[in-house]
């Protein structure tokens, strides 16, 4: 591993991670990088790459070859896009290697250089990528400034969704001050657990005791099958999301008939913990500090208060 550090580096300075198996092209873009003040390490493998990243190395941009010898380019990407906080990676594919450059964009590249390249190129493609993250982090910084945030979504029976919009509904909460980021995944866990309730159990009306009867093999099948059904599979989940400097609160509807919550087991019961259903009410009421639902039972409303800012950190 070769490391280059720029003379005019300033604290802002990235860092750039350069993987390719060829040494000249390493210490050109080594040499022209450090120049211009970022801190440039230099790999031939992407396995080692990937490891240095791994065991918490501060990359703020990767640049690869797409043919290595081993893991190529490609993989290296895949990989990378895979993390919990994604690294940009810029691209340098053969001349006329199209269909590699389309792959590379398709999982998430920022740019493509085609070789034989310009070093002023790369240069130019290095500084417009690190800008618009650093713009995208200033932007996602501006949470810390808010006051009230209020939102609604309405969203269909689509158990992709389910994910991605209960961390789009937390990722706030730590920026402004209201929790700490643990809490923040438990409250993302408990938004998980209940947008799971309201589409399979609320609007595809399928039991809870099912997966217990017949396992997970059985109500997925019970999942699919009313999925295609008419009667089931345009029902909507409408989500009210309240966000203040004191408190969150998720409201989280379906159109399904309800059902009885007061006849629901006690989940902290130890004969009812290890069940398959019943956990994630366990889950919910664990990590909110409101949980209450309307007389029909197909709509809840959860509630987390600020902690202390001594707690936060």
């Amino acid at each position: 591993m070769e490391i280059a550090t720029g003379k005019n580096m300033s604290e802002a300075s990235a860092s750039i991670l350069i993987v390719d198996d060829e040494e000249v092209i390493r210490y050109t873009l080594q040499k022209k990088l450090s120049r211009l003040g970022y801190n440039v390490i230099s790999m031939e493998k992407a396995e080692d790459a990937l490891y240095l990243i791994k065991n918490g190395e501060m990359v703020d941009l990767i640049i690869t070859d797409i043919k290595l010898r081993k893991m190529d380019g490609i993989e290296l990407l895949r990989r990378i896009n895979g993390f919990d906080e994604p690294i940009p990676v810029l691209i340098i594919t053969g001349h006329g290697n199209v269909e590699d450059a389309v792959r590379a964009l398709r999982y998430g590249a920022s740019d493509f250089i085609r070789k034989p390249f310009d070093i002023n190129d790369i240069a130019s493609s290095v500084r417009t990528i690190l800008k618009r993250r650093h713009e995208n982090q200033m932007a996602d910084g501006f949470a810390r400034y808010m006051d009230f945030d209020h939102k609604k979504f309405r969203i269909p029976v689509d158990s992709s969704l389910i994910n991605p919009i209960s961390y789009y509904l937390t990722k706030d909460l730590v920026p402004v001050g209201l929790c700490n980021r643990t809490t923040a995944e438990n409250i993302t866990l408990s938004l998980q657990e209940t947008l799971s309730n309201a589409m399979f159990h609320g609007n595809l009306e399928v039991a809870s005791d099912v997966r217990e009867r017949e396992g997970i093999k059985g109500f997925n099948e019970m999942i699919d099958a009313r999925k295609s059904d008419p009667e089931y599979c345009n029902r909507m989940i409408t989500i009210q999301y309240r966000l203040t400097r004191d408190y969150v609160e998720y409201i989280i509807e379906d159109e399904g008939p309800g059902f009885d919550f007061s006849s629901l087991p006690d989940p902290r019961d130890p004969e009812n913990f290890f069940k398959n259903s019943g956990r994630g009410l366990l889950i919910i009421r664990i990590h909110m500090d409101e949980v209450e639902w309307n007389e029909k039972g197909n709509l809840i409303r959860l509630k987390k208060y600020r902690i202390e800012h001594s707690d936060v950190h």
